[in-house]
């Protein structure tokens, strides 16, 4: 298997852009440099081709940062598993994860609170309440899973769980 078609497993070439790994170890700003971001358009919270994913969700993900047209397939998924149906927050990070982002998965309640329930900041270990499990995938991706903690009761609301990423500079 050559290393492109292990970089295009993990989601990492799109439009002919370089992955956030393909940058090098600089951080966030040389991974934007390289995928030739400038000005206000380098912002981690801007989205240049209006997808709806901005540019530090594309770094945190390894993926192009415009037209990519499997961007969304990539994306964490909230899912429903066992009898009853228990809310899971899935994603799959990239084999070099950014050391300047954190991952941070929270449970939002039936007020509308948002409770935090995993966090991972850069390259440091998983910390929080949640049940979380990881699998090292064949392409070097982690896929991880998070669970609302057995003793909270799980919300009634549409989306129990959400991913929220951020930029540590």
């Amino acid at each position: 298997m050559s290393w492109k078609s292990v970089l295009a497993s993990c989601g990492l070439l799109f439009a002919g852009l370089l992955p956030a790994s393909a940058a090098g170890e600089g951080g966030y700003f040389d991974w934007a440099n390289a995928n030739g971001l400038v000005g206000v358009f380098a912002e981690p919270d801007a989205d240049l081709d209006q997808d709806g994913i901005t540019n530090l969700m594309a770094y945190a993900f390894d993926l192009a940062p415009v037209n990519d047209p499997e961007a969304w397939d990539k994306l964490p998924t909230l899912a429903m598993i066992g009898d009853p149906p228990e809310p899971v927050m899935i994603f799959v990070l990239p084999p070099e994860i950014p050391r300047d982002v954190s991952y941070v998965v929270e449970m939002i309640t039936d007020g509308g609170k948002r409770i935090e329930i995993a966090r991972k900041n850069g390259r440091g270990g998983w910390i929080g309440t949640g049940e979380i499990s990881r699998q090292k995938l064949e392409d070097g991706c982690t896929q991880v899973t998070v669970q609302i903690p057995l003793e909270m009761e799980i919300p009634e609301v549409a989306k129990p769980l959400r991913l929220r990423v951020e930029f540590q500079p």
